[in-house]
């Protein structure tokens, strides 16, 4: 079998700003880096540098920031000095992320000798609609990796490829020592001491749903009222940060949300939160859903196949239709009022993180994936 001792790997996100596939590309990184002694490479797709820069350069891992825009317009010139640079570096692994980074790769790996291309389905096909240009990029990987069954039936049934061509490896989490304990959390957001603080980890983009979760907020407020509780959404600010700060101040509800931006305390958050909620059309197996469950939260959102497979048949009574906002109000409802509900889920949800979404099962999967796909390239 062979090595990936001294193999040049890069890894290629769509930039240097940490979401979920980031994270885990990440966190896969450090193990190739640190425990398989891999010649480590981690390249954004954009201009600026960001939040996985900072965890390269604390980790000791090369990065670099390249920009491409998908735009007709500045497609070519753009693949042309990624070609450039990928010829330059030579990898002999090369492992994309996200569908930008994927077909880039896709396009280019045989033109840079790379013998191993790798490309990572980190959703259940949201944007990798069957059209022609990504069939014919699908054509040219050597192998795909999904992480959730979801995201590997549709690579199989959209594209018609053959079971052996797709690996199922699911997210592995790992949490960060948090930097702030509980109360410090709850002080900082302004919580009262018998407030339920309900989280999203989640960057507010038009791939996710926070906009059904507000509407479910103002429901249960409507309901309840008098309390204090607390909407905290995390993550950072994309192209719906405006509207859902508006969305908000329309409903009435904006003095009992707490806008944070990204956070790079997100274990601290966690553990002072009481709840997780995860409101989203499409997902692969999502990161911030299973910090929450290592955290000990108990887990509600959206009936997709993505958080499922996540929570397991102990998590199924508290997910939801997509776009629901009355059936999620009435679960948070339950779980707000219900302190003995919350921690029982909570801990069947840290027990399924533990057993089934190790990080360093994760990583030795891989490894052993990469491993075997290289030697079987000649």
């Amino acid at each position: 079998m062979a090595s990936l001792t001294n193999r040049k790997i890069v890894l290629l996100f769509g930039s240097l700003e940490l979401g979920g596939a980031e994270r885990q590309g990440l966190l896969l990184a450090r193990h190739l880096h640190e425990q398989q002694a891999a010649e480590v490479q981690v390249w954004g797709l954009g201009a600026e540098r960001g939040a996985v820069a900072d965890q390269c350069d604390a980790w000791g891992i090369p990065w670099r920031a390249l920009p491409l825009h998908w735009g007709l317009r500045r497609r070519l010139p753009h693949l042309l000095r990624l070609w450039w640079y990928l010829r330059g570096a030579q990898p002999e692994i090369l492992l994309s992320y996200t569908t930008v980074p994927n077909l880039a790769a896709a396009l280019l790996w045989p033109l840079c000798g790379v013998r191993l291309c790798v490309w990572n389905q980190a959703d259940a096909g949201l944007l990798l609609p069957a059209s022609w240009l990504h069939r014919w990029a699908i054509s040219r990987v050597n192998q795909l990796i999904a992480n959730a069954e979801g995201g590997r039936q549709y690579l199989l049934e959209t594209f018609g490829l053959l079971p052996t061509r797709v690996r199922l490896i699911r997210n592995g989490v790992s949490l960060a020592p948090a930097l702030a304990d509980r109360a410090t959390w709850r002080q900082r957001l302004s919580a009262a001491p018998d407030a339920v603080l309900v989280v999203m980890v989640a960057n507010l983009s038009r791939y996710k749903d926070h906009a059904t979760l507000l509407r479910a907020w103002r429901l249960l407020l409507s309901s309840c009222g008098g309390r204090t509780d607390l909407l905290v959404l995390a993550g950072r600010f994309d192209d719906q940060a405006a509207s859902l700060q508006q969305q908000a101040e329309q409903l009435g509800i904006a003095h009992q949300v707490r806008f944070l931006g990204a956070v790079s305390d997100v274990a601290g958050l966690l553990a002072a939160a009481d709840i997780c909620a995860h409101s989203s059309p499409s997902e692969g197996i999502p990161n911030a859903v299973l910090e929450a469950m290592a955290s000990g939260l108990p887990v509600t959102g959206s009936d997709i196949p993505g958080l499922r497979e996540a929570v397991g048949e102990e998590g199924f009574p508290l997910l939801v239709p997509v776009g629901n906002a009355e059936a999620l109000a009435a679960l948070l409802q339950r779980l707000m009022q219900d302190p003995v509900l919350r921690h029982r889920q909570g801990e069947l949800m840290r027990q399924r993180a533990e057993q089934q979404f190790g990080l360093e099962r994760m990583c030795n999967e891989t490894v052993d994936y990469l491993q075997t796909a290289l030697g079987g390239v000649r």
